[in-house]
């Protein structure tokens, strides 16, 4: 491994999490390959419920924070 690379790989290890996204944006952004499609939604979340679950929401929160 050249000693660029070697470098490359100490500083992205140097960085701390929040800032790798944009460090990897720039770096793909200099490659012809596409990003891959997946998306980071770490707090996404989806399920059923009753229609009226979003109405209710005061009632139910009261509920459970008042147990």
């Amino acid at each position: 491994m050249s000693a660029m690379r070697e470098e490359l790989h100490y500083l992205v290890d140097q960085l701390p999490e929040s800032e790798l996204r944009p460090a990897l944006e720039l770096i793909r952004g200099r490659l012809d390959e596409p990003a891959p499609a997946k998306r980071d939604l770490p707090f996404f979340a989806s399920f059923e419920a009753e229609p009226d679950l979003a109405e209710r929401y005061e009632e139910i929160l009261r509920s459970e924070m008042g147990r």
